[in-house]
């Protein structure tokens, strides 16, 4: 009742007081009806027979008459305590004690530039911010309020604290230092700790200003904030949407940037790949793009002549690196009103070149040299240096410094083999299988696929077969390719090199092994099949590596692929494929924390981060500190229980990745020795989305709750000066007439003598 009154009411403590005046009229109503002691004579009987006739008409008359009365005291009592039907229009600060709670949206859309009055939308939602303290101030230490951003909702920047002028000056000097994130927020984190802080407070009074730009994204079947918005209404909390951006703006952004970073090699040109996106509702014409490289803006413009409303376009690009060591790449357009996602970064590790295994089960390794030929008849062209090796090779050097490693035509391996073979893989090695005739199926179906667990797909017949030669002169062609990156070589109904390839030999899979990928759901994929529909090249993961299984030879002693071009750029592809990813430098999006953990028996423990920043980069350094677990904590969970069985670690933390860009990562082994790491960080592309959602659609979405939504630019709400003018007008006309029909009823219901 008194959260109520204090919504309709601009001094709504009279309520109470002026409303025990209603019981006055009503009082002497009831006085003027107190009966006295009846004495009996003539004349009297006669007054009483005749009030007897008209008792009805006079009870009804003084009831009129006391109604009257009640409604004059009540219009004084609504005069007096300002009366508001409408509590929109309401101000926000009155005389009551309240709790102000402001949740200021600082996602990456709040960056979105009015370019005609050059204000961001974070700029005019902290002017928002500025107008409710200062209204607020006006009423010296009456009201509260609690700020928070969308990004740190668990961390207010102020909490309850009582508005006067020495506050004013304090968030002045807060909000200068303010800036927006990059982030993409979720609204409803906000909304839940503000219902975690407001749905206990006391306050007469508790206010929820949302001051934020109202995406279109944020409002499409959001239930969780339709819930929660409800919950607050239901703990007296009045929400208020507060709307930062009044039109949608045109957008484009740099919404990718990708390649084979994984295989870049130093003088060899690395196919990039970028993509623009245009969020707008107009088509964009002559559109560029600026390529910079390691800080120096290279002779390269990349020209889309037009970007149709709401498509992505993309464009493949080269750029050759002159050394193997850490580089960077930047891509921009020029500035639109929202800069921030105008520029994609990427960072990667160039290598001297990509170092490939091959082990060859023949000795006289005739069918790896052909793979040779194909991966680097020009090792300055393709960055691979293969390496043919036997078997033996597997168990006497390590495998970690090769980029993939080919087995072709291997009989069996030996234990130590084929272990260091399988943690290669399982670490995000690239392995690929090719077959001949000196493979023994019994060991590959026992040792290798191991019921599917193993590192080859399938399990195989116990002998070779041959290919059926075409009874016809036009059999059409003896492989038939899946969709398989590495097989766009042979796409095109005319391409002359799907009929020209024949295999003459291969090993069926056993005849009990289902053919049908979606049947056994093992994460084997056919990519490849021959013409009597039989399985000839499979894909499939083992830990992190990829595994690529071709069941003919990788020569021509099987099949004639060898002979002609389409095998080198067949093998090249194949390479790129199964290649290991897990060196490629770390791509994030902004706000994801860095959390370095060191062994400090290798390590020092000191963790240098330089991060990107306006005036260059930014230094900082930290001390990693003794990570703490469940099962490292004391029994009081506060001193560290020492375990004997578990290595320490030390574990370092940084949270400001707010700014897009390039972070390095700096660690000092114990001699001193620097190792680097980079991270390329990114805004999310989610936040480049700019439409609106309307005022409708958030009443639709929220559903009956009573929610306040304020326009851009509307600030009667703060104030409230006008609030109630117009009902004060009807109330004081309306105690004219009571008044007047008051005096009116009195004096028809009284006894008046009649002139002489």
């Amino acid at each position: 009742m008194e959260s109520w009154l204090a919504q309709h009411f601009f001094n709504s403590a009279f309520v109470y007081g002026g409303s025990l005046l209603v019981a006055s009229p009503i009082i002497i109503h009831l006085i003027n009806r107190m009966r006295y002691r009846r004495v009996q004579f003539a004349a009297m009987e006669f007054l009483l027979a005749s009030q007897k006739r008209n008792q009805r008409r006079v009870l009804i008359e003084q009831l009129i008459l006391l109604l009257l009365r009640i409604l004059i005291v009540l219009a004084i009592v609504a005069l007096i305590a300002r009366l508001i039907l409408d509590p929109s229009q309401l101000s926000v600060f009155r005389g009551a004690k309240a709790h102000h709670f402001v949740l200021l949206d600082d996602s990456g859309s709040m960056q979105d530039r009015d370019t005609a009055k050059n204000v961001t939308a974070f700029e005019s939602a902290m002017d928002v911010v500025r107008k409710v303290v200062a209204e607020g101030a006006r009423r010296p230490n009456s009201q509260k309020l609690t700020l928070l951003t969308l990004s740190d909702p668990e961390q207010p920047l102020f909490s309850q604290q009582t508005i006067n002028d020495a506050f004013l000056s304090d968030l002045e000097t807060k909000l200068e230092g303010l800036e927006c994130s990059h982030q993409s927020l979720n609204l409803a984190n906000g909304l839940t700790a503000a219902l975690k802080s407001l749905a206990d407070e006391k306050a007469a009074v508790k206010h929820l200003h949302v001051v934020s730009d109202f995406r279109l994204r944020d409002w499409q079947d959001e239930r969780a904030i339709a819930s929660l918005v409800k919950q607050l209404d239901s703990a007296g909390v009045t929400v208020n949407f507060i709307k930062t951006v009044g039109e949608r703006h045109r957008n484009l952004a740099v919404t990718g940037l990708s390649g084979e970073l994984h295989v870049a090699a130093a003088g060899v040109p690395v196919r990039l790949t970028v993509k623009v996106t245009n969020y707008g509702e107009k088509v964009e014409e002559d559109v560029s793009l600026a390529v910079i490289q390691d800080g120096q803006k290279l002779p390269l413009s990349i020209k889309f002549d037009k970007i149709e409303a709401g498509l992505e376009v993309q464009r493949e690009f080269d750029i050759t690196f002159d050394s193997p060591k850490k580089h960077t790449i930047e891509v921009g357009l020029v500035g639109d009103p929202l800069n921030e996602d105008n520029v994609r970064y990427l960072a990667l590790d160039v290598s001297d070149v990509n170092r490939v295994l091959i082990i060859d089960g023949d000795p006289s390794a005739e069918e790896a040299g052909f793979l040779v030929d194909a991966l680097a008849a020009d090792p300055e062209l393709t960055g691979y240096s293969p390496l043919i090796e036997p078997v033996d090779f597997l168990r006497r050097r390590p495998l970690d410094e090769f980029q993939s490693i080919f087995m072709l035509n291997v009989s069996q391996l030996p234990p130590d083999a084929l272990a260091p073979l399988e943690q290669y893989v399982s670490n995000g090695g690239g392995l690929a299988w090719f077959l001949g005739d000196v493979v023994q199926p019994d060991y590959y179906n026992e040792h290798l696929y191991k019921e599917g667990k193993g590192i080859f797909p399938a399990r195989l017949s116990p002998t070779p077969d041959e290919l059926t030669p075409p009874l016809s002169d036009n059999p059409g062609p003896d492989l038939q390719f899946g969709s398989f990156s590495a097989f766009s070589v042979f796409e095109g109904q005319e391409n002359p090199y799907i009929d020209a390839t024949r295999v003459y030999k291969y090993f069926p899979v056993a005849d009990d092994w289902d053919l049908d990928d979606q049947v056994r759901k093992d994460g084997v994929t056919t990519v490849a099949t021959l013409r009597n529909k039989q399985p000839l090249i499979f894909v499939h993961e083992h830990g992190k590596g990829r595994i690529i299984s071709c069941l003919t030879s990788c020569g021509p002693s099987w099949n004639n692929w060898a002979v002609y071009a389409s095998y080198v750029v067949m093998q090249l592809e194949l390479q790129k494929y199964i290649a290991r990813t897990d060196r490629m430098l770390e791509r994030r999006l902004v706000g994801q924390p860095i959390r370095e953990v060191i062994d400090p028996a290798e390590f020092t423990e000191t963790v240098e981060i330089r991060s990107p920043d306006p005036s260059g980069e930014r230094i900082t350094r930290m001390t990693a500190s003794r990570e703490l677990s469940s099962r490292s904590e004391g029994s009081d969970g506060e001193n560290p229980a020492p375990e004997n069985d578990e290595p320490v670690r030390l574990v370092s933390t940084f949270r400001e990745t707010g700014a897009p860009g390039i972070y390095k990562i700096k660690l000092l082994d114990q001699n001193q020795v620097p190792l680097e790491r980079w991270i390329a960080y990114n805004v999310p592309v989610e936040e480049s989305e700019l439409e609106l959602a309307a005022t409708e659609q958030i009443r639709k979405q929220v559903g009956e709750v009573r929610v306040s939504i304020q326009e851009p630019g509307n600030f009667q709400w703060i104030a409230g000066r006008d609030a109630g003018q117009e009902i004060r007008e009807t109330l004081l006309m309306l105690l004219v007439i009571l008044l007047a029909a008051e005096q009116l009823m009195a004096y028809k219901c009284s006894y008046h003598s009649s002139p002489a």
